[in-house]
């Protein structure tokens, strides 16, 4: 299989890429970019990076054309990163405006049984955006979602001592400011883990204070490790047919009854990609949450005029 890449020279296009090399999962990767001479230097160091590790090659995609035997797109593509980006509705003003040129080349280049896997920002207005421009299956549209569940975990081990590798979590809504963190399904071991009130806002504080300790790095890029760590598992759980369930954002939430906007919901990605939708078991309470979650993402969608 082949994966085209449409933002290879960023940071998150980039790593992605190289993480899916590492995985040697993929027979060969199509780096694109407007910056073609630093996408063009990317496929010549990873070339040589993977001969001891990977068979996979990586080549330069100058059109949308060379795309066209690609099995999985990942679209990358989004504006720089900046420090005045406050929340994921800014990114929305400034990310909208290439979607379509975008869809565009993909619809008249791509095979319509190509997964595409998209990772701008606000993710989830943005899966639902593609799919409505290309028109594909809706099963073959994913978000990056992943981290959300990543940083959950991350913040129960660094308030409770218990090890990450352990502790069962989810958290399913909108990517971002907008996850919602379901702490009564959370375990440890297997077993069902309790939190204290006091730990659940420690760890609230944590997962929402991570967006802001970002921006005043002011790096310029979005988070990168984390992000191709995610994304390379999706790409090979599809590859692979691996029925492996992991958190994305999908259309397919209509299942849940919200048939105008995607969410990050766990799924089971296997060749061709959503095979299932996994319905979480949720309290009213959590379901009102999710209601006002659908409300708002699908309030973006149609301030874009989608």
């Amino acid at each position: 299989m082949k994966l085209g890449v449409i933002g290879g020279a960023g940071r998150l296009g980039a790593t992605t890429a190289f993480c899916v090399g590492l995985r040697d999962c993929v027979e060969e990767i199509k780096l694109m970019d407007v910056k073609e001479n630093f996408a063009a230097a990317n496929v010549m160091d990873m070339n040589q990076a993977f001969l001891p590790v990977s068979r996979t090659k990586v080549s330069l995609a100058k059109e949308y054309s060379d795309f066209s035997y690609c099995d999985i797109i990942l679209s990358a593509a989004a504006k720089p990163f900046s420090k005045e980006i406050k929340d994921r509705a800014q990114e929305l003003q400034i990310n909208v405006e290439i979607i379509a040129p975008i869809c565009e080349q993909l619809k008249k280049h791509c095979k319509p049984t190509t997964v595409v896997i998209v990772s701008a920002n606000p993710v989830d207005v943005f899966v639902y955006i593609y799919q409505k421009l290309l028109g594909w299956d809706k099963k073959q549209f994913l978000g990056l979602a992943g981290n959300d569940t990543i940083r959950l975990k991350w913040a129960t081990e660094m308030i409770t001592g218990k090890e990450y590798a352990n502790i069962g979590a989810l958290c399913i809504g909108e990517h971002g400011g907008g996850a919602l963190r379901l702490y009564e399904s959370m375990t440890y071991g297997g077993v069902p883990l309790e939190l204290t009130q006091e730990e659940q806002s420690q760890i609230e504080r944590e997962c929402g204070e991570l967006f802001r300790h970002w921006t005043d790095l002011e790096t310029g890029t979005t988070t990168g490790y984390t992000s191709g760590v995610t994304m390379s598992m999706m790409v090979e759980a599809i590859v692979k047919d691996r029925d492996l369930i992991l958190p994305c954002s999908t259309p397919l939430c209509e299942h849940l009854g919200y048939s105008s906007c995607a969410m990050g919901l766990p799924v089971k990605l296997g060749s061709g990609g959503v095979k299932e939708v996994i319905i979480p078991q949720l309290t009213p309470e959590r379901r009102l949450e999710l209601d006002k979650v659908a409300e708002k993402i699908s309030g973006m969608i149609a301030s874009a005029n989608y």
